[in-house]
């Protein structure tokens, strides 16, 4: 008996009950699986150059296997579209600049160095808060300045774990 298979595709790959995606259950196209030890981020093809800048590098296609929502292509291959090993995927939409398509990169990041850039911004956003937290932002001209006063109890820019929370 003859196979119709072309030999030069690879065997499609059985789908098992640990393998199978429900229908019913909703897929995010721009989800991906874990890289231990590193923070994940999808960048715009504009920021590539910024994010290289502050550390991130391309995820390439033998690390991680992206959703497929191709509709006439093998279901069993990665969702990846870039023509190199870097993974990435048409954003949908066109550039106002270049009038071309947007496409998303799947960079990495060493987790350290993304969680000492949180504590920057934090800090950043704290210098802020404080100054709310006077009463006084905005005030450098006002000659009623001292008329502004606080609501008794006001907690709303003071942090989550200074009041006990997360």
């Amino acid at each position: 008996m003859k196979s119709d298979a072309n030999p030069s595709n690879p065997a499609p790959r059985r789908v098992t009950e640990a393998t199978r995606v429900p229908m019913s259950v909703p897929t995010q196209r721009l989800q991906v699986p874990d890289l231990p030890g590193f923070h994940l981020h999808w960048i715009a093809d504009r920021n590539v150059a910024r994010a290289y800048k502050a550390g991130y590098v391309h995820v390439k296609d033998d690390e991680l296997e992206v959703n497929n929502f191709d509709h006439a292509g093998d279901r069993a291959a990665s969702g990846n579209t870039d023509l190199g090993s870097n993974i990435s995927v048409l954003a949908g939409g066109v550039s106002e600049e270049t009038r071309q398509s947007q496409r998303l990169y799947l960079m990495k990041m060493p987790e350290e160095f993304w969680l000492a850039d949180q504590a920057a911004r934090d800090e950043v956003n704290e210098g802020v808060a404080a100054s709310l937290r006077t009463g006084m932002t905005g005030a450098e001209n006002d000659p009623e300045k001292a008329m502004r006063y606080l609501k008794e109890g006001q907690t709303m820019f003071i942090p989550r774990r200074a009041r006990g929370g997360r």
